[in-house]
């Protein structure tokens, strides 16, 4: 249970972070041929501001002494993210960032009846808001350093942001960078997490290349690894797999009790899955993308925790087909005015 609780925290973090993190650069207008700038030539684009809408439909989660699985009609989320440089210095780069993720689930037919988590989860809205800031250190023209500092709201409250303890989840995320060439980067790093299910400490690295104008690999381990082709400068698509997951602590209505209210969120909920998805790119103008996903989701451990009985219920929810567009905003990669070869040796 720690292990899957680590892993899920470690992807949900690296999942909002670092494809973003990794291409920083694409939003400064500096660039320097002593200093390096992180990401990879064809690399897919990074989002300055997105909006995407995610659909979840048509699949079953098995809640205790059920006889049954209950199905869910769909599950469906909206995600808005925005960052924002506010500092752009050679050997320092600062940026902002904030999100919001409204998700739904819509039941059918609960099994038992009067299962208070999913009574509680249907139409109910759950939200995740955050802010972060993200510090980049470019040493010298091969290597880097960069800190990311967040927290996230994770839950049922009400209104748009609560800011309270028992939703709060707090991140440090540190990554050592190695530009080894235009077309090869990797490294390494430390996610720090202070949450309400838990906390942990994860190491990953990660690990970016082109090989030609059309294929390219692109990774973080281990929750993430896709193969990249490019159609063009305007047209490119992923494929592979990525761990996703969600959690909240929930204000339940348990039978027994006299109100939903109470010191601490009755239930932590999370559910997590590994997708084998395939993701397309199109470019509409010079700033602005679609991105189309579409996948299927295996389940990897989802569970609710009943925090007044302590009790750990497995959900054991069915494999599904899971899609997604979004539209964003990613300013144009910035070029090196000159090749990394003209570099001294000695730096």
């Amino acid at each position: 249970m720690k292990k899957t609780a680590l892993h899920c925290f470690f992807a949900l973090a690296l999942s909002q972070w670092l494809p973003a993190q990794v291409n920083m650069n694409n939003v400064l207008l500096e660039t320097n041929p002593f200093l390096c700038q992180p990401g990879v030539v064809n690399k897919s684009p990074n989002k300055g501001v997105s909006f995407a809408y995610s659909l979840n439909p048509d699949y079953k989660m098995l809640s205790p002494d059920a006889e049954k699985p209950t199905k869910v009609r769909r599950n469906e989320r909206y995600d808005t993210r925005l960052k924002v440089p506010v500092l752009s210095r050679p050997q320092l780069k600062i940026m902002l960032g904030l999100d919001y993720t409204l998700e739904r689930y819509h039941f059918l037919d609960i099994d038992p009846d009067n299962y208070p988590l999913f009574k509680h989860l249907n139409e109910t809205e759950l939200k995740n808001a955050g802010i972060s800031a993200t510090f980049f250190h470019p040493i010298n023209h091969k290597y880097y350093t960069s800190v990311r500092l967040s927290a996230n709201w994770q839950g049922d409250y009400d209104g748009f942001l609560k800011m309270d303890d028992r939703y709060g989840v707090y991140r440090i995320i540190s990554v050592f960078g190695v530009k080894k060439r235009e077309d090869l980067e990797y490294g390494v790093g430390l996610l720090l997490n202070k949450g309400f299910r838990n906390n942990s400490i994860v190491p990953f690295g990660f690990y970016n290349q082109t090989f030609n104008d059309h294929w390219g690999v692109e990774a973080v381990l281990p929750t993430s690894l896709k193969l990249r082709y490019n159609f063009s400068e305007s047209q490119l698509a992923t494929f592979g797999t990525e761990f996703n997951s969600r959690n909240y602590a929930l204000n339940v209505m348990v039978p027994g009790t006299t109100t939903h209210q109470t010191k601490d969120a009755l239930y932590h909920f999370r559910q997590a899955s590994i997708d084998v998805v395939g993701t397309y790119y199109q470019r509409l103008s010079g700033w602005t993308w679609l991105q189309f996903k579409a996948g299927y989701a295996f389940d990897n451990n989802s569970d609710a925790r009943d925090l007044l009985r302590n009790l750990n219920h497995r959900l054991k929810p069915s494999g599904s087909v899971i899609g997604s567009v979004s539209f964003f905003i990613s300013p144009p990669r910035q070029r090196e005015d000159k090749p990394m070869t003209q570099v001294p040796g000695s730096l």
